[in-house]
């Protein structure tokens, strides 16, 4: 989130989508539906839409578990060398520093979830996202390329407790 003075109140907060971060991450949307700092650093949400194709590189999160809830469409996970398909309605946990990547096998829509496990550490990818990542014009695909190149987002992510590993899964 960009409003740094968000803060959770003790009887809870609506987030309107309005004040919600959202990003065109490697030619998907990405919105921040819970931050972090909303949950006193214990989880973040992110939902991704894209069309078939979207993909993201093989990379670990260092602090982080991850939890993939698809809601429409189906993603190729690969976790730890392993393929899985998972579509509508399955659910792939992948702990800490296990590798993993997916690509949308046909148009999408999902929920991650980041969590950390230990104790002082909290999510970060809500942070990656809104660090150097341009924020989307509007809450739709992106219509133009990608702004960065793959570089720029594995240096990006060691900032924030990511390391890449490998290439993106294909179709």
């Amino acid at each position: 989130m960009t409003d740094n003075n968000i803060s959770l109140d003790k009887k809870g907060r609506f987030i309107p989508e309005g004040e919600q971060t959202a990003v065109w991450l490697m030619g998907g949307l990405a919105q921040v539906r819970v931050p972090g700092q909303m949950t006193r650093d214990a989880f973040t949400v992110v939902q991704h839409t894209g069309l078939r194709g979207y993909t993201t590189p093989q990379h670990v999160h260092h602090f982080e578990d991850e939890v993939f809830l698809v809601i429409e469409g189906a993603l190729k996970l690969v976790c730890d060398g392993r393929e899985q398909l998972a579509e509508a309605g399955d659910t792939m946990i992948i702990p800490r520093t296990v590798p993993h990547g997916f690509v949308a096998t046909s148009d999408i829509k999902f929920l991650t979830i980041h969590s950390t496990p230990r104790e002082g550490e909290r999510p970060q990818f809500d942070l990656f996202l809104d660090a150097e990542i341009p924020h989307a014009e509007a809450l739709t695909l992106p219509t133009e390329e990608f702004p960065f190149g793959l570089d720029h987002i594995v240096k990006l992510g060691e900032t924030y407790g990511y390391g890449f590993a490998g290439p993106a899964p294909t179709l």
